[in-house]
Order: C-alpha cells, then structure tokens, then sequence
C-alpha cells in the first residue's frame, strides 16, 4: 500500500492542490480528481459539461480584454475621451488582472475553486454589464479596474478546476481545449465588437455581450461543476499585491500621460520613477520572505528568463498593435467597426495555424529555435507595417497581421514549456504566477508605450505642419486624427492624415525593436542544449502511448 501525500500542480496560468496515492513505481495522478468528486458529495462529473462551463468563464474573460478596442474611436466621439482615458480603458482592466494573479491560486485553496470562480464569475457579469451603462470616462476606469479582479479569481480557478476533476489521461485535451477556446476568445473579441457596433448598437453594447457570456458561464459553473473541496492552507497575503498595483500603475501613468504632457513634463516622470522605486521595493521584499508571491530567484534559470521575457515582450507588441491598427482602420482608411473587425480575422487564424505547428517545432528543434523563429517573425511583420499607407491595399495588412500573429503562436506554447523545463517541481506554481502576471504586465505596457509613442510623434508633427496657423486649431488638431478630421479645415486634414502614417510608421519601428529585444536574449542566453525539447517528446510519447491503448 502507498501512502497519500499532496503535491503543487501548474499550468497556464493558476496553482491547484492535488492529492494522488504513491505507489512503488510513482504517483497514480487522475484517480484523486475522480475521488475528490464523489467526496464532495455532488452528483458525478460529466467532463464534457464541466469542459463547457470552465471554457465559457475564460472565454468571457480573455474576450472582455480585446472587445473594446474597435469601440474606442466610438467612445472618443460619445464620451469625449482623451487618448490617455481611452489608453485606460484597456489598462485599468489589464493592471488589476495581473495584480490579484499573484493571489488567486491561495485564494482558491483556502475558500474553494467553486465558490471563488462562482463568485469571480459573479462579480465579473456585473461590473461588467453596469460599465457598459455609463457615460463618464472615470467612472467606466473604476469598472474595468473591479473587472479585472474579478478575472483574476477566474483565470487560474478554471485550470485548477481541469487539474481536480479531470483525471490524467483526459487532461491534456481538456486543457488543450481550454487553451483554444482562450486564444480564440482574444482573436474573435474585435470582429464580435464590430458586428455589434455596425449594426447600430452603443458603444456599451460590446460589454453587455460579454456580461451574457459571464453570466451563462456562472450558470454553467453552479450546474456542472462538482463542489471541489478547499486544502484551506492558502496564504492571503495583500502587502505584495498592492505594492505590485501602486507601482504598476504609477509606471503605466507616467507612460500613457506622456501623450499628452510630453517626458519634459513633472507630471510624467515622477510618477514611472516612483513606480519603478516601488516595484524594486517589492522585489527585495518578496526575495527575503520564505514563501514569495514574486519570486524573482527564477530568474537565475536562463531558460525561464528567455521564456518570461519572450511572452512579456510578444504580449506587449501584440497588445499595442491591436491599438493603434483600430485607429489606422477606423479613423484614417474609414473602415466601419465591422469591417475592422474583419481585417483583424487573420490574427485569429494565424493562431490556429500556429498552435499545432508550434508544437510540432518545439519536439523538433526544441522550444528556444521556436521562440526564437516565432520573435524573428514578428519583428519581420512590425517592420512590414511600415508600408502601410492611407491607400495600401488591404492585402497587405491581412498579410502582415497573420504573421505577427503566427509569430507570436510560435512564442506562446514553447515560452510555457521552456519555463516549466527549468523551474523545479516544488516551484512550479511561483514560476506559473510570475510568468502570467509578466504577461498581463506586457498587454498593459503595449497600450501605454506603443500608444503613447504614437499620439506623441503624431502630435509633434501636427505642430510643425500648423506652426503658421491659429494657436487653438493647432491645439484641437493635435489631439488626435479624429479631432482633426472634426475641425472641418482643409489644413488641418491635410497635415493629420500623413502625420498620423508617420506616427505609426514610427511606433511599427519601436514594435519591431521590441520584437528584436526578444529574439537576442532568446539567441544569446546560455541554455543547455535539448531543453525543451524533452517535455515536448515526452507529451508527444504520452500522446503515442494513449493511441495505442485506445487502439487495443
């Protein structure tokens, strides 16, 4: 007889707790979440519904991210919102998200992963569903701030819930289809906020959507999946979470209001000194405490490093490309939302396509050749979006946006596995947490950097092609290319059109520069050679060997 012990289980995004029975020749994992089930007393799980309602939480999550960007030329007209507030309309939602990551796993230990992601889910749906109502910049922030910490308690909650009840031999597809559904969510976000607005609807509306979404997943949740019992042993430990907030936020501040006040300006650098101090703070902290929300000492694993700083930089120019390619779309070639959307279909299918290659790649040649041809490849496609022009063909940009969007498949899959090959068993879960609030903290700085970057170089343009004109028209048309094209005067229209194409040319360049970054540490650092390459055999074999039991 073996004897019950408890080990940390991670993938993706969230910690869970598992119990399994060791025997003489290992660990039997798979039995324990069929049995933590029928303990709890609930009826018997039917994985195929309980697929469903985890995949739709992560889906309304992963979809309230990216569905709001083709509403931003909307709201800027509607709301009279300024480029930094709708830069935080994205950001305030990213930046709590991250923060309370560093939580959620401890969270769902010590109350439970039902009762945390029916509550997530709750929450979710109605800070959601209320934001979509309101017609105050500020007040619509401080929503999508709450929404983001209602996601955090739901995007690791469902991994750990797949981890729980699903047992070894099915796990892999469950979360394989977890993963897609996720991907797909982000992808499909702008083209479902499109056909809402093209068909008349308010801007709000792109919210109210994903409030059903979340409200049919917190359905789904409290019918098909099994009351899981809590360990109780998860530390909440708030000090690193709001210090990891003020010093994110205040970073993100002085970036994004560097659009409108210029680095030159008190206001701006202050803030992102004061954050970078805070965040150092934190990281000394967290380094000196026995058991670390942030541990940095990961770091000290160059492949772990590789992959963190791949997924946080491939998350940053991904991010800040669906930003400012909504305004190239939308304001300067006149696309409707629809049609936006549409374009924007190849990032989705450059996702699809490069899932399973980038699998196929990583048992090949190993997870750093693919991270390293997934960053070459996107540094290629930013530089392509230099041709772009008022008069491009379309061609070009669907193109373009399939190969950012293949190249960055080819990081995320391998990022994951070239982390998780390095980091010791007993430090998965911190190793997990770090790497996924990293992530969070690049979609954050993408919109805050690239987006500053180019408001910036447009507004400096405007300015020296108006310099003989009136004060107050040079002003509002430096605002942004919608204000200029609003003002009615040919001048304005004249200078804001190429200034907003050098701009993004410019802001392309920084993308790519950031792309490149990637690819020299992914190329450069010291990395034993195979690694990666082993845990991907190693799921290819466990793939074989499940084909042949099926087959006998």
């Amino acid at each position: 007889m073996g004897e019950t012990t408890e080990t940390r289980a991670t993938t993706g995004t969230g910690t869970a707790t598992r119990t399994g029975t060791e025997t003489g020749a290992g660990t039997q994992a798979g039995a324990a979440p069929a049995a933590d089930a029928q303990r709890s007393g609930g009826p018997p799980v039917r994985p195929v519904r309980a697929l469903f309602a985890l995949t739709l939480a992560v889906s309304a999550v992963l979809l309230g991210s990216t569905i709001l960007n083709v509403a931003l030329p909307t709201m800027q007209a509607r709301l009279g919102a300024s480029n930094a507030e709708q830069q935080w309309f994205l950001n305030a939602y990213t930046l709590t998200f991250a923060g309370f990551l560093l939580v959620a796993g401890n969270a769902g230990d010590r109350f439970g992963l039902k009762r945390l992601l029916l509550w997530g889910s709750g929450a979710f749906a109605a800070t959601t569903a209320v934001a979509g109502f309101l017609d105050s910049p500020a007040a619509i922030i401080a929503l999508r701030a709450l929404m983001g910490v209602a996601a955090a308690a739901i995007m690791p909650t469902t991994l750990a819930v797949i981890l729980r009840i699903f047992p070894a031999g099915k796990r892999a597809r469950a979360i394989a289809s977890w993963a897609a559904a996720s991907g797909l969510s982000i992808s499909l976000g702008p083209l479902l906020g499109g056909a809402l607005l093209s068909a008349g609807m308010w801007w709000g509306s792109v919210l109210e959507l994903v409030a059903l979404l979340a409200l049919l997943g917190l359905a789904a949740t409290w019918a098909w999946i099994p009351a899981v019992p809590a360990s109780g042993h998860g530390e909440l430990r708030m000090t690193p979470v709001a210090a990891s907030l003020a010093g994110i936020g205040l970073l993100v501040f002085g970036v994004v209001h560097a659009t409108d006040d210029g680095w030159a300006y008190l206001g701006t650098w202050l803030p992102a000194v004061a954050g970078i101090a805070v965040l150092t703070g934190l990281v000394l902290t967290e380094t000196r405490h026995r058991e670390p929300l942030l541990d940095v000492g990961l770091f000290r694993h160059a492949s772990f490093t590789v992959a963190a700083v791949a997924l946080t930089l491939g998350s940053l120019a991904v991010f800040g490309y669906l930003y400012f390619t909504t305004f190239y779309l939308q304001t300067l070639r006149g696309y409707s939302p629809l049609q936006t959307g549409l374009a924007l279909i190849p990032l989705s299918a450059g996702l699809v396509i490069g899932a399973p290659l980038s699998q196929r790649a990583t048992e090949r040649f190993g997870a750093r050749a693919t991270i390293a041809a997934g960053t070459a490849l996107m540094t290629v496609a930013f530089a392509g979006a230099t041709a772009l022009g008022a008069r491009t063909g379309i061609g070009w940009f669907v193109a373009d946006a399939f190969a950012l969007q293949l190249g960055f498949a080819l990081v995320l899959a391998p990022g994951t596995t070239l982390a998780s090959s390095s980091v010791p068993a007993e430090r998965a879960g911190a190793g997990s947490a770090l790497l996924n609030t990293l992530r969070q903290l690049g979609s954050a700085l993408g919109v805050a950097i690239l987006g500053s970057v180019l408001w910036s170089r447009y507004s400096g343009i405007v300015h020296e092609r108006l310099a003989g004109s009136p004060a107050g028209l040079r002003a509002r048309a430096a605002e942004s290319l919608s204000s200029a094209l609003a003002t009615g005067d040919p001048a304005a229209a004249r200078a804001a059109t190429p200034a907003f194409l050098g701009a993004l040319h410019t802001t392309s360049l920084v993308a790519a520069g950031v792309c490149a970054l990637a690819l020299l540490v992914t190329v450069c650092a010291r990395i034993p050679r195979g690694t990666g390459t082993v845990a991907a055999a190693g799921g290819r074999r466990a793939r074989h060997r499940a084909g042949a039991q099926r087959g006998a």
